[in-house]
């Protein structure tokens, strides 16, 4: 127990190369409205060489690309998870085959964002699926930053629609960023990407359409509190949630059914 907290004591320390995916801190306040939980929350996420840590409330996530992990700690309860990307990966439910449709991207032009900043912003249509999506100009990341930020890259499955807005974000297609100040933690791509601000998912549902909106109330470049990322002495290791689910839904796709009298 004592070395996996001094690994993640060392882990938090700022020494990251200019390859990263984040080689300049960036800490995004977010609010998340979730219809499952049918509730809005305040999220922390910590954005750091090749890390993304989300700190909400007593939950802490920690994405390390380089490790290849997802920890997840709960301190409230005392427990923690370290789960690989490829069990992750193998975990997830195995997606439908993609629509050969292109996606329809309408501009919806300048608009201010949940934080009071102006984002430019743009529809995503596919079938089953529409993205609303508000880009910060004023920050400029790297493609693969931006990957990680909306979900597409692994263990996550590249979608039709993260092309879409990787398109549009791209400040080779904008012709560069907008703003008259940029704060650039790009990692050396030729091509800058803005920071995905706003963003508006609805699904297609049995019971009807699912909305979730994601929205960056502001950031800088702070980084995570160490006593948020640390495994307290006595915590006990769990099954990792998502690896749980998928084991749970395995067992009730093999439970014998009794034959009837």
């Amino acid at each position: 127990m004592k070395k996996i907290v001094l690994l993640l004591l060392v882990s938090a320390l700022p020494a990251y190369g200019a390859n990263a995916l984040f080689p300049k801190a960036l800490h995004l306040m977010k609010r998340i409205e979730d219809p499952f939980a049918r509730s809005a929350k305040n999220v922390d996420e910590y954005c750091y060489g090749n890390r993304i840590v989300t700190v909400a409330g007593d939950r802490v996530t920690i994405l390390d690309y380089d490790a290849q992990t997802l920890t997840e700690i709960d301190h409230a309860r005392g427990t923690y998870s370290i789960t690989r990307f490829d069990e992750i990966a193998n975990a997830r439910p195995k997606m439908a085959a993609k629509s050969n449709a292109a996606p329809k991207i309408t501009q919806a032009g300048l608009k201010r964002g949940s934080g009071g900043r102006s984002v430019d912003t743009f529809d995503v249509e596919l079938p089953g699926t529409k993205v609303t999506i508000g880009l910060d100009r004023s920050v400029t990341l790297s493609r693969a930053a931006v990957e990680a930020l909306i979900g597409s890259s692994y263990p996550n499955a590249h979608q039709p629609e993260h092309d879409a807005i990787l398109g549009i974000a791209s400040t080779a297609r904008r012709g560069g960023p907008i703003m008259a100040t940029s704060v650039s933690t790009d990692a050396g791509d030729a091509t800058g990407y803005a920071l995905p601000s706003e963003q508006t998912i609805t699904m297609d549902a049995e019971g009807g359409p699912v909305t979730v909106r994601t929205s960056v109330l502001r950031f800088d470049a702070d980084l995570p509190p160490q006593s948020a990322m640390l495994i307290e002495p006595g915590a006990k290791r769990v099954e990792s949630p998502v690896v749980r689910f998928a084991r749970e839904m395995k067992e009730a796709d093999t439970i014998p059914v009794a034959p009837r009298p």
